[in-house]
Order: structure tokens, then C-alpha cells, then sequence
């Protein structure tokens, strides 16, 4: 699920479909971009998204090749920038 300011929206593809996978990639550059809080789920653990490789479609978790989750291996929820209060 993703929160995108307009309501909660779901995010699928179809990674047969190449128009489908590039659409996909655009959207999660782009929310990271605008300062969106991407979260991922390994195992028990939760994980802030830092950085999206778009090339190799892993979300970076941290600095070491051990800290890269593949988009197709696991679920996200994103949450928009909010104001404070």
C-alpha cells in the first residue's frame, strides 16, 4: 500500500511486461524523490528504504550488498511527507 496524499493505492506489475516494470520503477524513483518514507519487511524486521537501484531493481537498505532487498521478493509501504503536529 502507498499513501499518496490522495488515498491509499496499491502498486502491482506484471514483471512480464516491460511497459508495466518501467511505469513501476518511475513511480518508486520518483516517491523517493518527494520524500517519501519507504518501508520494506525482512523476515521479523522492518527496513527504511535509502535508495532504488533502478538498474538491478533492489531497494537499498544500507551500504553493503548484504543491505539490498529485491523489489520482486518483497512487499513496501510508502508513506508521504507530512507536516509535524
Amino acid at each position: 500500500m502507498l499513501n499518496t496524499g490522495y488515498g491509499d493505492f496499491e502498486l502491482s506489475f506484471n514483471p512480464d511486461k516491460p511497459d508495466e516494470v518501467q511505469k513501476a520503477k518511475e513511480t518508486i524513483t520518483d516517491m523517493l524523490k518527494r520524500g517519501y518514507a519507504i518501508f520494506v519487511r525482512q523476515g521479523q524486521e522492518t527496513f527504511r528504504v535509502r535508495k532504488f537501484d533502478v538498474d538491478r531493481n533492489v531497494y537499498i537498505i544500507g551500504s553493503t550488498p548484504a543491505e539490498e532487498v529485491p523489489v520482486a521478493e518483497t512487499r513496501a509501504t510508502a508513506v508521504g511527507r507530512s507536516a509535524g503536529g
